[in-house]
């Protein structure tokens, strides 16, 4: 166990975590510690529980596995719960695994990353893997329950570690979802859960919220107004058109509304600081910009927490494509191609087939949400919250209920693919339409300013910079058509393929 962590006992488990995360002791109705919840778990009450009380859990000796589920999925926030002496011993995540956890099942040990779990002979690195994949320097996701060491494996969102047998096993959503729920119905219990969060939170901690220029992190706000005055804006400047946007939009909107707004002066993260964040996070994940930004991240108070939009994509199916359909077959190559890179082999497409045998959505859009739900907020969400931990600070997803999510996987069909129109088809330009909704019902002159576009004078020079990329990107797959061409009509050539491409070149300048 790491210097300076504490440590506590259940019969022959031991607990060790670090002082800055909260661990809530669950007792029974006799008075005996069963388990634990450790991190920040909120209540139907609005109450952000922490490490100095302890909870009650009625009827342990009786525990069905409904009834464990029914009071863990109670409550929203981020957390893990250890149930340990009951009947049925198991771990469970938040809803979106945003308390990510990894485990060792010969070695039974369970751990936030793979660099706390000792190294064996089993437990070796996945170099050719890691190579492939390519991180720090890619995007790319390991798949599903993959980590970057051998039989160390990844507990993914709605499933259960089952600490009997050391096998996890899904026990949500067990039957398709209806794709029929009302939208004004969901705007309504989703804006509620997330306003009782947000004041859960900002009256237990100061806070930052991550305003950005899109949909999420406004609904955020606007979901803050009531606690506002609790909050302080934060926009992390990272060099690209996006990160442009995004302090341009949020400094217009904290100078309207008279909030405080911090922005970090722009630097170069230093290599400590990038070897530091993909040491926390085991190189689990990959995440170029928030990589590369990671010492103006660290300029943050570090004793705030930090509310993140993360989740909100699940309204706008990120991850359609045009043309598909509910009877669309979905593969697992198809699903692969997700992980933004990872290559197909027998190792990586496993854990494809195994999800699609387990998921009960017959629908392929719903397949897809629910793996976007598996795969994006509990393989790349719930790792990179521990490079970016503060302390005594965290980073918490207001949205991480079990009802925001069904909510949002169970709106109509066309009004998820309206969603994935809007904001995919037009190059993330358009307006999320649930977002959008909680905005204008909970903080309406917030729509004053557009989602992901460039405002007053910045459009000239961002319009000029995407119409240069377009045409570059179209000279390129013109010249390589035209050397292909070539050098299929010009046998006699030693090169033909070079010699056309320097006629392209110059023909293009």
């Amino acid at each position: 166990m790491p210097d300076g962590w504490s440590s506590e006992r259940i019969g022959d488990w031991v607990l060790g975590r670090h002082p800055s995360l909260p661990g809530i002791r669950l007792f029974g109705d006799d008075d005996r510690i069963v388990g634990w919840f450790l991190g920040y778990p909120i209540d139907g009450k609005g109450k952000l529980w922490n490490g100095q009380e302890i909870m009650r859990v009625p009827g342990v000796a009786a525990f069905t596995a409904t009834r464990m589920e029914e009071f863990v999925y109670s409550f929203g926030g981020r957390f893990l719960a250890a149930l340990i002496d009951v009947p049925e011993p198991r771990l469970y995540l938040d809803p979106c695994g945003s308390l990510g956890i990894v485990y060792c099942a010969h070695r039974e040990v369970v751990a936030s990353t793979p660099n706390l779990i000792p190294y064996d002979g089993q437990t070796r690195d996945r170099v050719d893997l890691a190579r492939e994949i390519g991180i720090p320097n890619t995007n790319a996701m390991y798949p599903l329950t993959l980590t970057p060491r051998h039989n160390v494996e990844r507990l993914i969102p709605n499933h259960y570690l089952d600490l009997s047998n050391w096998w996890s096993v899904r026990h949500w959503p067990s039957r398709p979802l209806r794709c029929d729920g009302s939208v004004e119905e969901a705007v309504t219990a989703v804006a509620e859960i997330v306003k009782r969060h947000i004041a859960a939170i900002t009256s237990h901690i100061p806070t930052y919220l991550r305003l950005t220029s899109g949909g999420d992190s406004r609904m955020l706000l606007a979901c803050s107004r009531n606690v506002a005055d609790r909050l302080e804006l934060f926009t992390v400047p990272i060099p690209d058109d996006g990160g442009y946007i995004d302090v341009a939009i949020a400094r217009k909107i904290a100078k309207r509304f008279r909030l405080p707004h911090f922005v970090p002066k722009y630097q170069r993260s230093k290599p400590e600081d990038l070897e530091r964040f993909m040491y926390r996070i085991g190189y689990s994940t990959g995440e170029l910009r928030g990589w590369q930004s990671t010492t103006m991240f660290q300029e943050a108070d570090p004793g705030y927490a930090q509310l993140d939009g993360a989740i909100g994509a699940l309204e706008r199916g990120i991850w359609y494509r045009i043309g598909e359909t509910e009877s669309t077959r979905i593969t697992p190559e198809r699903l692969l191609e997700c992980c933004w890179g990872v290559p197909q082999s027998e190792l990586t497409l496993a854990p494809m087939r195994q999800w699609l045998e387990t998921i009960p959505a017959t629908d392929a859009l719903q397949v897809l949400d629910l793996f976007y739900l598996e795969q994006r907020l509990g393989c790349w969400a719930g790792v990179l919250p521990y490079a970016e931990g503060c302390d005594p600070g965290f980073v918490i997803y207001p949205m991480c209920h079990r009802e925001i999510i069904t909510r949002m996987l169970s709106l109509p069909t066309q009004y998820r693919l309206l969603g994935f129109h809007e904001y995919e088809v037009h190059h993330s330009r358009g307006t999320p339409p649930f977002m959008k909704a909680i905005v204008e019902r909970e903080w309406p002159e917030l729509l004053a300013w557009p989602f992901n576009e460039p405002v007053g004078f910045m459009r000239l020079p961002l319009a000029a910079r995407h119409a240069r990329r377009r045409l570059s990107f179209l000279a390129d797959r013109a010249r390589r058509g035209f050397a292909h061409q070539a050098g299929r009509a010009s046998k006699g050539l030693r090169n033909p393929g070079w010699a056309a491409e320097r006629i392209w070149d110059r023909l293009t300048r």
